[in-house]
């Protein structure tokens, strides 16, 4: 997941985690824990698997039906894939808010709390996917109306601390991108980074969101070293996490410690290229780290290699139009014709 300018509002806003310590709103079972830990370890195929057992055994299960779009956002974030499975998201994310819009009448106490929640969640999701499809009016709308849900749910229960990311995201990117608005506080976008930066310290895998946030956010703001840092901390709790392995890469490259960018490189482009099916966004990044990092280097080499393999991949057609692929294989090919000498790459599969 790599993000900039305004795109990174929407984005973020979706990763608001589940409530874990408030014993109020917490259902009676471990379904939330049990799936947040699969969606932090990106075990997509398990989670699958336990929420649609859970659904099998309880259709009406509001907990399992709000976590089903949740994993499909997750996979979608981390996949980037949002000109390919964004259609199909779209209609599961909004056929849960109606399902469960319609049954919020009906609830009572901590059922209706976690049902706000449960919507502000789904409206971050379906507002991430309009803002990188370019519908943005939706997009800031949907963004408004998750936040708005979030602040209500704080008022009704200040322990639920992990409200606090989505509405401390929608501070910080309504300042920074929106602030010469008339109507937008001066100070929301400090006080956005503040209430991030608070969700980080929630115990794992709670903080997996806060965490990933903060780093991107520290990446547009050239603070590499201490997204790195961050990122760090996320991998000690899970250290296959190409989520945090994306973040050390390119702050480790963009600081210009080469050598220790490889290393990371390598890392993220084995284990991308090995998940089923194949994360063509997170192969690009690490070849573009690795490619770049060898010809800083002056390993002249090695960098047209890196460049001439991903290049000759049989990337699918939908991943290759993918505006931030086409930037980075466009600097790729730079090098490849720096270091190559212009030779043409053989296909590779």
């Amino acid at each position: 997941m790599r993000l900039s300018s305004t795109a990174i509002f929407f984005t973020l806003l979706s990763l608001v985690s589940v409530p874990s310590t408030a014993p109020a709103v917490l259902p009676a079972n471990d379904l939330f824990s049990a799936t947040e830990l699969l969606l932090a370890r990106q075990e997509y195929a398990s989670a699958r698997d336990l929420l649609g057992r859970r659904l099998a055994e309880a259709p009406g299960d509001n907990d399992a039906l709000y976590l089903r779009v949740a994993l499909e956002q997750t996979v979608l974030l981390d996949y980037e894939s949002y000109l390919v499975d964004g259609d199909r998201f779209y209609r599961l994310a909004d056929s849960t808010h109606r399902i469960l819009f319609n049954r919020l009448a009906g609830l009572h106490g901590a059922d209706s709390l976690r049902c706000v929640y449960y919507l502000a969640g789904i409206e971050g999701g379906i507002a991430v996917l309009q803002g990188k499809t370019g519908n943005w009016i939706r997009a800031f709308e949907n963004a408004g109306a998750s936040a708005t849900r979030l602040k209500a749910v704080m008022k009704r229960d200040s322990t639920m601390n992990e409200a606090l990311l989505g509405i401390g995201i929608y501070h910080y990117y309504l300042g920074r991108s929106f602030g010469w608005l008339p109507f937008v506080s001066g100070g929301s976008e400090d006080t956005g980074f503040l209430e991030i930066e608070r969700s980080t310290r929630l115990p794992f895998p709670y903080d997996f969101p806060a965490k990933n946030s903060l780093c991107w956010i520290l990446i547009d703001r050239k603070q590499y070293g201490r997204a790195d840092s961050l990122a760090q901390t996320g991998l000690a709790e899970a250290p296959r996490s190409t989520f945090f392995l994306q973040v050390r890469c390119l702050a480790l490259f963009r600081e210009n410690r080469y050598g220790e960018a490889v290393g990371f490189g390598q890392k993220l482009a084995a284990i991308s290229e090995a998940r089923s099916p194949v994360n063509w966004s997170d192969l690009v990044l690490s070849y573009y780290v690795l490619a770049g990092s060898y010809d800083a280097l002056g390993r002249g080499g090695e960098a047209a290699a890196a460049a001439a393999y991903i290049i000759g991949k049989a990337m699918p057609a939908e991943y290759r139009k993918m505006p931030h692929i086409k930037r980075d294989m466009k600097l790729i090919g730079e090098i490849l014709k720096k270091d190559g000498r212009g030779k043409q790459p053989k296909s590779n599969g």
